[in-house]
């Protein structure tokens, strides 16, 4: 009787173990399956804000436009365009010769002394556009609305890291009459075929440069000088 006690505590014995053995397991497998879970995950990054909300932000003149297209992807150099261009149409000179080079810089000053304030008084409308140099460099174009006329400006932008600077380039008055489709493409084009004329040892050079379409059939008669874009 006492063998068979025994026997069946020994059972008992071997079941509970065999219970609990199996009961540890599955709290383990439980706690590394918690574990893993709970891994930290990277927040996403943030989403650039709208042009719309930094103008609104940073109380940029409603004159000044830019297409969510047209825009920079990154944030800091949407802020960088919108203030450059808010300082100029506000001839806030502190503000634009810090984001300028040294040349630009002193010809703000001549400028300001000729009157750029009045003159950004009459400014109804800033359009910017942004595009590539044919060399890659960053740029963009500035479109002044001011009565019926329009006036362009072309910038360099250059992104250091801490903080974007601006280098102006040749836009001469009546540059607007040249451009069609995408306007800085187009710049660039222009651009590469005044430099090629202007290396043309030909007397009609000046002209061309001037615009000007004037050559010697027409001065035989062959019809009036076109103007400026014109077909």
């Amino acid at each position: 009787m006492m063998s068979q006690n025994k026997k069946i505590t020994t059972a008992l014995l071997c079941t509970a173990l065999l219970f609990f053995a199996v009961g540890c397991g599955g709290e383990e497998e439980k706690e590394t399956q918690k574990v893993v879970q709970e891994r930290p995950v990277a927040p996403p990054r943030p989403k650039a804000r709208t042009i719309e909300q930094i103008s609104e932000s940073l109380s940029i003149d409603p004159r000044i436009q830019i297409e969510e297209h047209d825009a920079p992807k990154q944030e800091a150099q949407r802020i960088a365009l919108l203030t450059f261009f808010d300082a100029m149409v506000r001839a806030d000179a502190n503000t634009l010769k810090s984001m300028m080079s040294f040349k630009d810089q002193l010809e703000l000053d001549a400028m300001l002394n000729a009157g750029l304030a009045s003159s950004m008084d009459e400014v109804s409308l800033v359009l910017i556009k942004t595009g590539l140099s044919p060399e890659g460099k960053q740029c963009v174009m500035a479109i002044y609305e001011i009565g019926l006329n329009y006036q362009v400006q072309l910038w360099f932008v250059d992104d250091n890291g801490q903080g974007s600077s601006f280098v102006s380039a040749e836009t001469p008055p009546n540059l607007v009459e040249k451009l069609s489709g995408n306007w800085i493409d187009t710049y660039f084009e222009w651009k590469g075929k005044q430099t090629e004329i202007a290396q043309q040892p030909d007397e009609e050079t000046s002209y061309a440069l001037a615009g000007d379409d004037t050559s010697s059939s027409s001065n035989q008669g062959g019809g009036g000088n076109q103007g400026p874009g014109g077909q």
